[in-house]
């Protein structure tokens, strides 16, 4: 009779914590913009239109499901909508950071997860 009474709550509390996972996942931020495939996060740094260089795409698809960011051909972000332009900076590398229009007169610098300022 013990072990009954001891079998209810373990199954029920497994099948809370089940419950309240999601298979969606989450992103580790916000801001995010997959481009290719490198993975930038927008910073609330500005800069002026006059430091922009051309203009390398814009977002293809808007999602906050990780699985719709796995192709490499797409760009991608999981704030901005889809349309959003994307350019490089002059003197800058495009690995390292690009510019991201925010409106349109407002365009915020996203820096890869990788790059480090010196």
């Amino acid at each position: 009779m013990k072990r009954k009474l001891l079998f209810i709550p373990v199954i029920s509390l497994i099948l809370l914590l089940f419950g309240c996972s999601s298979s969606s996942g989450s992103f580790a931020s916000d801001k995010m913009i997959k481009l290719k495939e490198e993975v930038y996060i927008t910073s609330n740094d500005t800069i002026t239109e006059d430091e922009l260089d051309e203009q390398i795409g814009e977002i293809e698809i808007s999602s906050t499901n990780e699985s719709d960011h796995d192709d490499e051909n797409i760009i991608s972000s999981n704030t901005y909508k889809v349309g959003t332009k994307l350019f490089k900076i002059k003197n800058e590398n495009s690995t390292d950071m690009i510019a991201v229009e925010d409106s349109k007169t407002r365009y915020l610098i996203a820096y890869n997860n990788k790059y480090t300022k010196k």
